[in-house]
């Protein structure tokens, strides 16, 4: 399978390169096809997975067709989700960046962080550094983010972001709940934000 996915980036078109982003502990970079098996560990736990989808763990071949996604979307859009490693350890601790979820809701943003790092500031820390890219770099007019509405988790991050409650509604058949920030409520808040090209 990874094969074949290398395979398919190999005859896409010329290296693509892209930004990557650093924080104070985290480094936001594109994901690889190399990536499937940490990606498959955060994946196939059933907490992490619980307000994703569908709710339920992602098997090999789920994890695979994500990662191609996330691997396309990018290329073709020049941003999207980012892989989060931890800058002292090089270990993938799950995603955080972009997606298009709908005309509805526009440009979303989407994180997924490993259960052993949950508690620690990092999907806030990596969303802080995303909006900051996405307002500055991309030139986007607002930004949204959606999640079920049980879970307060996510929600608080999106809370400590600015970000705003909008309405409840359904997204892909799941019930959600929907904040956003505009560009004009944003401001950067001084932590340490570095793009690299």
């Amino acid at each position: 399978m990874l094969a074949a996915l290398q395979n398919r980036d190999d005859a896409q078109s010329a290296p693509f390169v892209a930004d990557e982003i650093e924080t104070s502990r985290l480094r936001l970079r594109m994901f690889a096809p190399e990536d499937l098996d940490d990606l498959c560990v955060i994946a196939s736990d059933p907490e992490v997975m619980r307000f994703i989808g569908r709710g339920l763990p992602f098997t090999r071949e789920e994890t695979l067709l994500n990662l191609t996604s996330i691997i396309n979307a990018f290329r073709r859009r020049g941003f999207g989700r980012w892989a989060l490693v931890r800058k002292e350890t090089g270990a993938l601790t799950g995603y955080c960046g972009f997606s298009f979820g709908s005309e509805e809701v526009g440009v979303e943003l989407a994180y997924m962080l490993s259960r052993g790092e949950w508690g620690q500031g990092l999907a806030t820390e990596a969303a802080r550094a995303c909006l900051r890219y996405g307002f500055e770099r991309l030139g986007l007019s607002s930004i949204a983010a959606l999640t079920r509405p049980e879970n307060f988790r996510s929600r608080g991050v999106m809370e400590r972001l600015g970000m705003t409650y909008v309405r409840a509604g359904h997204h892909f058949g799941y019930s959600c709940v929907c904040y956003s920030i505009a560009r004009g409520d944003w401001q950067p808040d001084g932590s340490v934000y570095r793009v690299i090209r």
